[in-house]
Formats: structure tokens, C-alpha cells, sequence
């Protein structure tokens, strides 16, 4: 029972320092910055309606699958943001080069993470304001990502009209693509009426990733405890493997950061049941699981480096693997 309670705590206690991160798109400003009134602008002009799309390349995403559950930008001016229907998507896209002017061709496979409602978003001025989806997005660490808002019947109340926010530069080399409508009709639009390759908003995007995480005593005798998080993969089965390198081995566009080596072998066969535990399972309700590499008292593995990963398990998902987690390295110690 106290190895029990020792190890649940010991979960509690990863959990907490890997289950969320920020992801800054392109980067984090230091405020002020650019300035830019776009897509949050409210005038007579545009008649406080939007329909407006961020194209982001996979670059700037980092190479890992990551479930995002917030959205923040940050203004010049503090202000409060209101719309009687505002709606947002996430997309998948592996557009080449610049957009299309045709908000659908950017967006193969749309999901709503915010559905048309009312919004109240209270912004304040040079500090990240967040928003949080209703639906998280579940990004695959290999495409490039569509990010879209739109709304109608917007309206400021606060230091600006026009709602600044932090932007890239106009002259920046960062190439994050934007396409915008707006303008009376321009909520229900089929296609844009302006394209920027620059001076689009900087974003931070909130995240949970699939991760493999260790803790414990690397040395001979001891027991490291590799700690599974994939938040968008709950009640899943996975499969842990264990190799002396990291290859990789590719997965059509994806990559398992392991060897294909007899070590993997012998734990994706669960050849060593006493020595590597818990390689294969169910996902708990939360996305995690803990496994366990016990090793032996045996000074001839001094210096050996292991390299662990894990999947989890989808019929109908290329390969059948939903996800690919990084790779987690330690070098076995006295």
C-alpha cells in the first residue's frame, strides 16, 4: 500500500509540471510591438463583422502532437471585446504556399472550437488575454495549422475603437499567412478580400502534449518511472518501447525517435516483464499511464543509454498509431 501511495504521488506530481505548456506563435513579443487593429478592429467600415483566417506553418509548431486547449493574443489597449455570434475553427492543412483566397480550400477539415454564441472577451492592454475553447484541438505535430475567427455584431468598449494588438512586423521574414473579409456579409463569406504574408497578430497557444516523462534512480538497482500523458487519448491502449538509439524509424510523415534494435524487440514483446513494466495498457480517463524500467544490479550496464517512446493505439489512424510521443533518454549510473 505505501508503494502505492508513493507512486500515485509521484504521478500527481509530473502531472503537474508537464501537463500544460505555451506555444508562441512565431514568437513572444515584448510589448508594446507592432501594432495591428486586425481581426479585432470594430469601425463603421467594417461594420463590426469579420470572417478571418491565420495560416501557420508547421515550423512554427514544433514536431510533436499537442492538444490545444486556450488562444491568447495580446492588445495595445486594454478593452472589452463583445460580438452577438462569434465562432472559431482549427484545421489541418498542408497548403504549400500561400493561402487561397477561398476561406474553405484552407480549412480541408475544419473543427469548431468555439461554437457561434455570444462572447464577452475582456482584453488588457500589453499582457497576454486569453480565450478558452470550448472544444480542445488536437493538433498532429505535422501539418501546418489554420486558425479561424469570425464574428458579427462586434462592439469595443474601452481605450480603442480599433482594438490593437501586438503584431509581427510588416517587414518580418516570419511567414505566417492571413486572409481576411470584412465588412457587412463578411461572417458567412465564402472568399477573402485581402492577403497579408506579414504583420499578422502573434498568438500564444495553451497546450497539453503527448509526452513521456521520467523520474526515479538511474542506477544499477534503481527504478526509473516513465510517466505517459496523452491528454487528447483517453481509455486508448499504448505500447512503450525501449531501444539503444533513436533512429528514427518513420511512420509515413511521422517519426518514432527509437532504433529498431533486439532491446525494442524484447519490450514491445514484453519479453522482460520484471525489468520493463507496464509497457502495455489502457490509458487512464485523464490521458495517463505510468511504466516502469527496473534495473538490474549489474555493473556491466554502467554507461548504457536507453532511449524510450510510447504510441497509442487507433484503428483507422495511419499506421494505426493516434500518436507519437518524444523521446526520453537517460544514461544508466553506478
Amino acid at each position: 500500500m505505501r508503494i502505492l501511495i508513493l507512486t500515485a504521488c509521484l504521478f500527481a506530481a509530473l502531472a503537474v509540471t508537464t501537463t500544460a505548456g505555451d506555444l508562441y506563435v512565431p514568437f513572444n513579443p515584448t510589448p508594446p510591438g507592432a501594432c495591428n487593429s486586425f481581426p479585432f478592429g470594430v469601425t463603421t467600415t467594417n461594420a463590426g463583422e469579420w470572417r478571418y483566417q491565420f495560416i501557420i506553418p508547421a515550423k512554427y509548431l514544433g514536431a510533436r502532437n499537442i492538444l490545444i486547449t486556450h488562444i491568447s493574443f495580446m492588445p495595445c489597449q486594454g478593452n472589452t471585446f463583445t460580438a452577438t455570434t462569434f465562432e472559431m475553427s482549427m484545421s489541418h492543412n498542408t497548403i504549400p504556399a500561400a493561402p487561397s483566397m477561398t476561406f474553405a480550400a484552407n480549412m480541408p477539415n475544419p473543427k469548431v472550437v468555439i461554437p457561434a454564441g455570444p462572447i464577452t472577451y475582456v482584453r488588457t492592454q500589453n499582457t497576454w488575454s486569453t480565450i478558452k475553447l470550448t472544444a480542445p484541438f488536437n493538433y498532429n505535430g505535422k501539418d501546418n495549422l489554420t486558425i479561424e475567427l469570425r464574428y458579427k455584431g462586434g462592439a469595443l468598449k474601452g481605450s480603442s475603437t480599433v482594438g490593437s494588438d501586438t503584431s509581427v512586423p510588416r517587414n518580418s521574414t516570419y511567414q505566417c499567412y492571413r486572409v481576411l473579409a470584412n465588412g457587412t456579409g463578411a461572417y458567412a463569406a465564402t472568399t477573402a478580400k485581402s492577403q497579408f504574408s506579414s504583420g499578422m497578430l502573434v498568438i500564444r497557444l495553451t497546450h497539453q502534449g503527448t509526452t513521456l516523462s521520467g523520474t526515479g534512480s538511474p542506477s544499477i538497482g534503481g527504478t526509473v518511472n516513465l510517466g505517459l500523458l496523452a491528454p487528447g487519448d483517453a481509455t486508448l491502449p499504448y505500447q512503450v518501447a525501449t531501444s539503444l538509439g533513436t533512429g528514427p524509424i518513420p511512420f509515413g510523415s511521422r517519426n518514432l525517435g527509437l532504433t529498431f534494435d533486439s532491446l525494442m524487440i524484447i519490450t514491445v514483446q514484453g519479453l522482460l516483464p520484471s525489468v520493463f513494466k507496464n509497457y502495455s495498457g489502457y490509458l487512464g480517463a485523464g490521458g495517463t499511464a505510468v511504466a516502469d524500467i527496473v534495473i538490474p544490479q549489474n555493473t556491466g550496464l554502467i554507461g548504457v543509454r536507453l532511449h524510450s517512446a510510447f504510441v497509442t493505439i487507433k484503428s483507422g489512424e495511419p499506421y494505426n498509431f493516434k500518436s507519437i510521443s518524444n523521446t526520453y533518454s537517460f544514461t544508466i549510473m553506478k
